[in-house]
């Protein structure tokens, strides 16, 4: 996204911010009014929200934007990342979330709630060595690396993935990984499988995730990461990437947040 002569807007905020610190917390994490736990990602310049969006979060924002949204079809509780969200209605979560804690001053001024980019999602997720490109160009272009390490197929409790529990569960022909089973059939509550080396959990598994960018120069999808409840080794490539139209929703699509914060 871009604002005045194409200058990205994160540019100009962070041009504008004051050498301040970061939130406060041990190790420079912030807990938000929601809850919601925030850690540094070495490499960018933001803190990443450890798990996806909850139910009980987007519920709070609902409560009071009273925004349409959509239960999925099969059970959820308060602590599973919520799903059929479009790009927008996450972009409307971060902005009513960057408000309500401006305003109670949990939030400096140049502090603010965003989706990640596309490259802050891929350093995050243990891609540091990505090349140069738009999205679209660096889809797959790692090659071996999942969310657990390198090899096929997942390690026992890597994630959840479709697995032995959806076949039993939703009684039909699913495509899942041979003897691999999690214990979920749809999503699992956020933090119930190891999180990565930066604290991050289901950064591969589970939904989804939206991203800021324009997959490609046609500006008609935006990047989804991570993968979600599937079996196919190549879609569960962290440099996997997908792309959906701003205004889509998926039943096992969300979002995770992630805070700028300038120093």
């Amino acid at each position: 996204m871009t604002v005045g002569a194409g200058i990205p807007w994160r540019t100009l905020l962070l041009a504008a911010a004051l050498a301040t610190p970061w939130p406060c917390g041990a190790g420079g994490n912030f807990t938000n009014s929601l809850g919601q736990v925030f850690v540094p990602v070495p490499g960018t310049s933001v803190l990443f929200c450890i798990w996806d969006t909850r139910v009980k979060d987007y519920q709070a924002f609902l409560a009071e934007s009273h925004r349409p949204w959509t239960k999925p079809d099969y059970p959820q509780g308060p602590d599973h990342p919520v799903v059929n969200v479009s790009w927008n209605d996450a972009q409307a979560f971060c902005f009513w979330l960057t408000q309500k804690e401006h305003e109670t001053g949990l939030l400096r001024s140049n502090q603010s709630y965003h989706l990640p980019t596309d490259a802050e999602w891929s350093v995050a997720a243990g891609l540091t060595n990505e090349p140069r490109g738009t999205p679209a160009e660096k889809h797959r272009r790692v090659a071996g690396v999942y969310p657990w390490g390198r090899g096929w197929p997942p390690p026992k409790g890597a994630g959840n993935f479709a697995d032995a529990t959806l076949v039993a569960k939703k009684k039909d022909n699913y495509d899942v990984i041979e003897s691999y089973n999690d214990g979920y059939a749809d999503t699992s509550p956020v933090g119930a499988f190891a999180a990565n080396r930066l604290g991050l959990f289901d950064m591969g598994g589970n939904v989804w995730q939206w991203c800021d960018d324009w997959y490609d120069p046609t500006h008609h999808g935006r990047v989804i990461r991570g993968g979600s409840c599937v079996s196919n080794p190549g879609m569960l490539l962290l440099s996997w990437r997908n792309n959906l139209t701003p205004a889509h929703s998926y039943p096992y699509l969300g979002f995770r947040c992630v805070l700028l914060s300038p120093r």
